[in-house]
Order: C-alpha cells, then sequence, then structure tokens
C-alpha cells in the first residue's frame, strides 16, 4: 500500500508538472498560430501543420487532466490485477532468456505471466528459462504452434476476467509500462489499449489502401479510435470479452493471418465493435541485441501484411465504421 502511494504522489507530481508544460505550450503554439494567420505569408501547409500540434497538446492536457483525477484520493478501489502474456520460439529463446528477468523491474507487477511455447519447443528452452519457471514467477503454458498468435490466443483460453497484457520476446521495457497502460485501461475501460499503433488509411472512395500504405508508428491522435491498429507486442492490454470470439478460432487464424497477428487482433476488435486508445507520448522500441534477424519483419512480414489483409477484407468484409 505504501508502495503504490509513493508511486501515485511521484505520478502526481509528473503528470501535473508536464500538464503545466502542454499548457504553455499551447499559449505558445496558439500565439504563433495567430501571428501566421495575421501575416498571412506563410502556407497553407504551416497552418494546416500547426493546427495539428496544437490539437494533439489539447489532447495531451485533457488526458494529463484525466490522469490527475484517476490518481485522486478515493480512486484507490480500482482493481490493478492484470496477467501478462507472451510467446517465443528456438531462434529467439537467448533473447527471452535476457528479457524475462527484466519483467521484475516494472513497477506494477502483474498477477500472472503466462510464456506461451509449442509443446514441441519446450525441451530447447535454456536452462535458465526454466529455472525461472521452476520459481513459479512465470507459468510455462504448453501449446500448439500458432506462431505469433500463441501470444494471445492460448491466453484467452485461461483469463476470462482480467485484462491481458501482451509483450514481444524481444524488448526491453520501460520500468513503467504496465503502470501506464493500466492508468489508460482506468480510464477507457472498453478499449485496447496500445503502447504503439498504425493508422489505418483510406482512399477518396473511403476503400482501405494496402497494409504497406498505412501510417507507421502514428503519434498525433490517440484515440479512442476504429482506425488506430495497436502493435501488440510493444505492450497492449485486451480487456476481458474486447474481441470477437472467432479471435479463438485457430483454422481461421492459420487460413488467414497466420503471422500477421496484429491483422487479427484488429479485425477482431472491430467485429466486436471495440476501439483502441494508445499510451499518450512517444516510446522507441529498444530490442535485445541481435534479435532482430529473425524478426517476422525480416522474414516475410513485408508482404504477407498486405496478402493477410486481402484475406480478411474478403472474410469479413468491410473495416470502415464502427
Amino acid at each position: 500500500a505504501m508502495l503504490i502511494h509513493i508511486l501515485y504522489i511521484t505520478l502526481i507530481t509528473s503528470q501535473f508538472a508536464a500538464l503545466i508544460y502542454l499548457i504553455r505550450g499551447l499559449r505558445l503554439n496558439g500565439t504563433k498560430l495567430s501571428e501566421i494567420k495575421g501575416q498571412q505569408r506563410e502556407t497553407k501547409k504551416s497552418i494546416s501543420q500547426l493546427e495539428k500540434s496544437l490539437r494533439r497538446d489539447l489532447l495531451k492536457a485533457q488526458s494529463q487532466l484525466s490522469l490527475l483525477n484517476l490518481l485522486a484520493p478515493g480512486s484507490d478501489d480500482r482493481s490493478w490485477e492484470f496477467v501478462l502474456s507472451l510467446t517465443s520460439h528456438p531462434a529467439r529463446f537467448d533473447a527471452l532468456a535476457q528479457m524475462l528477468p527484466t519483467l521484475k523491474n516494472q513497477v506494477l507487477q502483474p498477477t500472472k505471466i503466462y510464456l506461451n511455447i509449442a509443446t514441441h519447443d519446450v525441451a530447447a528452452l535454456p536452462q535458465s528459462v526454466k529455472d525461472i519457471v521452476a520459481t513459479g514467477y512465470v507459468t510455462l503454458n504448453e501449446t500448439d504452434d500458432l506462431g505469433p498468435g500463441k501470444k494471445l490466443i492460448p491466453t484467452l483460453a485461461l483469463e476470462k476476467k482480467l485484462p491481458i497484457i501482451v509483450i514481444d520476446d524481444d524488448l526491453i521495457l520501460s520500468p513503467d509500462l504496465t503502470l501506464k497502460i493500466m492508468l489508460q485501461h482506468h480510464l477507457y475501460p472498453a478499449c485496447i489499449i496500445a503502447s504503439r499503433v498504425h493508422l489505418v488509411t483510406f482512399d477518396k472512395d473511403g476503400n482501405p489502401l494496402p497494409f504497406s500504405q498505412w501510417e507507421k508508428s502514428y503519434e498525433y491522435e490517440d484515440g479512442p479510435s476504429s482506425e488506430l491498429m495497436a502493435t501488440s507486442g510493444a505492450g497492449t492490454l485486451f480487456p476481458a470479452d474486447s474481441l470477437h470470439s472467432d479471435v479463438a478460432n485457430v483454422e481461421a487464424f492459420k487460413e488467414l493471418s497466420f503471422h500477421t497477428d496484429d491483422l487479427w487482433w484488429y479485425f477482431q476488435a472491430r467485429r466486436k465493435g471495440t476501439q483502441v486508445r494508445r499510451v499518450p507520448g512517444f516510446r522507441a522500441l529498444t530490442f535485445i541485441p541481435d534479435s532482430q534477424v529473425v524478426g517476422l519483419w525480416n522474414t516475410g512480414n513485408k508482404n504477407r501484411n498486405d496478402e493477410n489483409l486481402e484475406k480478411l477484407i474478403k472474410k469479413y468484409g468491410d473495416i470502415r465504421g464502427a
């Protein structure tokens, strides 16, 4: 309890300072915008960019105020329980062995950590990983080989009530990641909460463009929105019952979206009417050294995303709307 109160005080102080900074930025941007419009020497594009920046700062200021309200006295009755879920495969077991111990650095600890490994790969786990499992800190869950789909699908069958935060096995996470995600979860309990997102883009007729033309690592709006797609491995929370029941249809997943799990979660969320909220702020990805040689992007996903997007649209129809 003392740790939580210390965290509250620290967060309130930091959020208040950030709010003051944002308000000051809003005033400066507002003044600058007025000058540009008055002089009429700047281009229309410059004005548009500044207006977008102003809207973004305003949204951030509103988010900071919401966090201050959330952390105010009387908010202690909220549940901070969640589970972590991840997967790995032999080519990345070395990265997994380095990443798992860092999870103890998270300020807000999970109720449980599920490590979903294909049954035929369990014997190849490094001894250091087996030792962590033996302590009970991580629960090893043997599953069918669903590729990256193992990071969530098996856990959905085990956890029906608690939110599930999905992470990748090749990232070094900031110690406050799960805390920030859970704060946003309490502000937007019906939404998927994503550390990073892509923006779905459409042509002039309103049809979705190929995945390769979506705006990647989008940071200009935080949502909630049905046109933000979570990139799950950087830290994404799925509330209970936020995905269509077909998310666990293994055969459909293998046929339509194998290796492109983020598209699968996105479509099953859209079918359920669940929107995505991005955790405000910029965060760079910090990878475990040498882990990206066998990353999905370098082993075929540059093409698979476009191909599987077409399959998913053909199967489930238009992705516009709620």
